[in-house]
């Protein structure tokens, strides 16, 4: 079986503020280039990548810059899109629009920002990623730099669970997750949300 290497973006502003980010292009500050400057020495180490993708946000790629130079980006792979909610800080939002964000923490169906994606629009996007993965042989692993929001639906897509156990996973920035991959659907959690790397 082939290793699918997951890691989420260096930390940004945004993620120290409690802003949303969605589709909204941030970059990293010190904290995450130095974050992803131990991700990249540690994966060249210990992994042999031969195909890299990566969200085309530019958090994302100054992240996998430090990781890879051969790598290819993809709209598939970005957040999830939070619409008129977009750089907003989060606890705002949940006294403006309780139910809805209550709705978004639960992982409901029935959750979608004002003019945003619903998780099922994610899962949509995931799938058709994965199918784009080049599985003809199995020599070298799978590198995929994207967001902690997309991870969790990304991850169940891989492990076939159900949508409402996306809620169940957390990724840290810069964390390591990694996934033992084949096209025959017995994909296995061999290492989750990992941050030894960064200390």
């Amino acid at each position: 079986m082939r290793k699918i290497i997951l890691v989420r973006h260096g930390q940004t502003n945004s993620n120290i503020e409690g802003t949303t980010q969605g589709h909204t292009d941030t970059s990293l500050n010190e904290t995450g280039i130095v974050q992803a400057q131990k991700t990249g020495e540690y994966i060249r180490k210990n992994y042999d990548i031969r195909e890299s993708w990566s969200s085309d946000l530019t958090r994302c790629q100054m992240t996998i810059n430090q990781i890879t130079k051969n790598f290819t980006t993809t709209k598939l792979l970005r957040e999830m899109s939070f619409g008129n909610w977009e750089n907003k800080k989060f606890q705002v939002l949940k006294k403006q629009f309780p139910e809805l964000t209550k709705m978004f923490v639960q992982g409901s169906k029935k959750f979608k920002a004002p003019k945003g994606e619903s998780f099922q629009d994610m899962a949509d996007r995931s799938i058709r990623f994965i199918s784009k993965l080049n599985d003809d042989d199995n020599q070298g692993d799978y590198l995929i730099v994207t967001h902690g929001g997309f991870l969790r639906i990304l991850i169940i897509s891989f492990l076939n669970m159900p949508m409402k156990n996306s809620v169940n996973f957390y990724f840290d920035n810069c964390s390591i997750t990694e996934i033992a991959y084949d096209l025959s659907n017995n994909s296995l959690l061999t290492k989750l949300n990992a941050t030894e790397h960064l200390k």
